[in-house]
């Protein structure tokens, strides 16, 4: 566990993130959770705890899209093969785009949007609703956050409810995950906070952009976790406490290609200049989140990381590769028995 220990501390040296949450597990057990570093740089910032929650960033694509997705299939009331104008009255003209499309990425939608200057709330909404794609549909990947705020509104028009409130009274609760989801109460949670934006570090609020115009709550960004919290839905995916578990072992096992670039449905499969590190068994899964989040899983060992940090609260973009790098290294350490 040395070795661990020194990668993650490793970042807060650099000046990559203050703070960060690693979790190591299996299937049945949780084999090291440790809290590294402060909140914030100032000095008298607290010092991080295993209870820390984080702002997830991209992880909500498969911490809260993904298992709503799952669910409701499992209910009959969707299919990975339905065109989303069936759902979505907004796509009429451009029927051949699916819900499998949306969760592969390979819809050919942008892959985000700078609507966000101009628009916020319900107006931004519509105006990603009625985006076009850029590539031919089932042709090419192309990740896109869009996509994920395009599944979202089809979870909240099949189930009539916000999806804050679908995700939160569906999966978060039933599996114990009390310091899971969107626009957490910072008085009542150790919140960690990420980056400056109107004049104030964000605190509860998400960083991404796109997530934080639309009002905090998203498919692409926007929900917040703990490490514990994210072990439990881990776990509870995989013994089937919500759905059967042939539909998760669907959306983590199956393999798709596009244009040469082989993913999971939402979930990504390892790849050696991404997050997941050298060794790792190449039908893993995982996925990461660009406040400096991410979440590997080997079902082979059933080894699985969990690695909550606020990169963000120190820079947005020049520590990227220094975070990959810490990344691939974590993985590396633990992935390799």
């Amino acid at each position: 566990m040395r070795c661990i220990e020194s990668v993650v501390k490793e970042g807060i040296e650099n000046g990559v993130y203050p703070g960060a949450v690693v979790l190591i597990g299996t299937r049945d057990e949780i084999l090291f959770l440790k809290a590294f570093g402060k909140e914030s740089p100032e000095r008298h910032a607290k010092a991080v705890s295993i209870d820390t929650v984080y702002d997830l960033a991209s992880l909500t694509k498969v911490v809260a899209v993904l298992p709503a997705v799952m669910l409701l299939m499992s209910q009959g009331k969707l299919s990975l093969g339905d065109p989303v104008y069936l759902y979505l009255n907004e796509f009429s003209n451009r029927k051949q785009i699916t819900i499998f499309h949306l969760v592969t990425h390979s819809s050919g939608m942008p892959p985000y949007s700078t609507a966000w200057k101009k628009l916020s709330g319900e107006a931004l909404l519509k105006h990603l609703l009625f985006t076009n794609p850029e590539l031919k549909p089932g042709k090419a990947f192309q990740y896109s956050c869009i996509n994920f705020i395009i599944l979202k509104a089809i979870i909240e028009r099949i189930s009539g409810i916000p999806f804050e409130v679908f995700v939160n009274d569906r999966i978060f609760l039933p599996l114990g995950m009390n310091s899971t989801g969107f626009l957490p109460d910072i008085n009542t949670l150790f919140v960690a906070p990420t980056c400056k934006r109107e004049g104030e570090f964000l605190k509860g609020k998400p960083d991404d952009e796109l997530a934080y115009y639309l009002g905090g709550v998203s498919g692409n960004a926007g929900c917040f976790s703990s490490a514990e919290d994210l072990y439990r839905l881990l776990k509870g995916l995989e013994e089937g406490l919500l759905f059967p578990r042939s539909i998760y072992e669907l959306f983590t096992r199956e393999i798709v290609e596009f244009g040469g670039i082989k993913t999971h449905l939402g979930w990504r499969m390892p790849d050696f200049s991404g997050s997941s590190g050298d060794t790792i068994d190449r039908s893993a899964y995982g996925h990461t989140g660009f406040t400096g989040t991410s979440i590997w899983v080997d079902p082979k060992s059933s080894l699985r990381v969990i690695f909550l940090s606020n990169r963000t609260r120190l820079r947005r973009r020049s520590t990227i590769p220094m975070m990959q790098s810490i990344r691939r290294r974590l993985h590396n350490t633990v992935f390799q028995y």
